[in-house]
């Protein structure tokens, strides 16, 4: 069975893909806000990339340098940052850099763009490097689309109405692309929906 390498989002862990483990799945996953470095994702040509989120940049960006047989890409954006999102996401850095950790956690999880779900997954300080995370928020976020020919699939839940539109621009312009909207699902696709996520991951790999 091929690797896949699970690449988790803004304060994502390692942890978070025990359930693709415990459903057979065999998987590398990193953790890169205590410890990991994008330099410790080595993918063989066999392997499969899946990024969620802020994931889904660094497993793009891993896909111009590395030959993979597959890639899964989960909430990702692919249009410039709307205006102002730069500004946006300092202020978001100061907060992590500075603020309260409950405090900040809270406002985090009660943005818009996770429709209101609750936080299924538990997030501790101690798990975290604060300037690490300061620092993701300060990267680009544009996602490079040039170059991906290897078969991708692109997953967005169907609450989220951004990232979903994102994924339907991004499976129409490359050739080798496979677009799943996830119902009943907002940003949070594999934790909100897990059965239905392995389901559709299984078929595809």
């Amino acid at each position: 069975m091929a690797v896949i390498w699970c690449l988790h989002g803004f304060l994502g862990r390692g942890a978070d893909w025990d359930f693709l483990r415990d459903a057979g799945f065999e998987i590398r996953a990193p953790s890169f806000f205590a410890g990991d470095t994008l330099d410790s994702v080595r993918p063989a040509p066999d392997d499969i990339l899946l990024g969620y989120s802020m994931g889904a940049r660094l497993a793009l960006h891993l896909m111009q340098t590395n030959r993979v047989a597959k890639a899964v890409l989960i909430s990702a954006g692919v249009a410039s940052p709307e205006p102002g999102r730069n500004e946006l996401d300092e202020t978001w850095a100061r907060r992590f850099e500075s603020e309260n950790w409950d405090s900040v956690i809270g406002a985090w999880n009660s943005q818009s763009v996770f429709a209101g779900r609750a936080n299924p997954l538990t997030r501790n300080e101690a798990d975290y490097d604060r300037k690490k995370l300061a620092a993701a928020l300060r990267e680009p976020r544009q996602l490079q689309l040039a170059g991906v020919s290897v078969p991708t699939l692109w997953i967005a839940g169907e609450d989220d109405v951004k990232y979903r539109e994102a994924a339907r621009r991004a499976s129409e312009q490359l050739k080798n692309a496979e677009l799943w909207i996830c119902p009943g699902a907002a940003h949070r696709v594999p934790w909100e929906q897990p059965d239905a996520f392995i389901a559709r991951l299984r078929q595809f790999v």
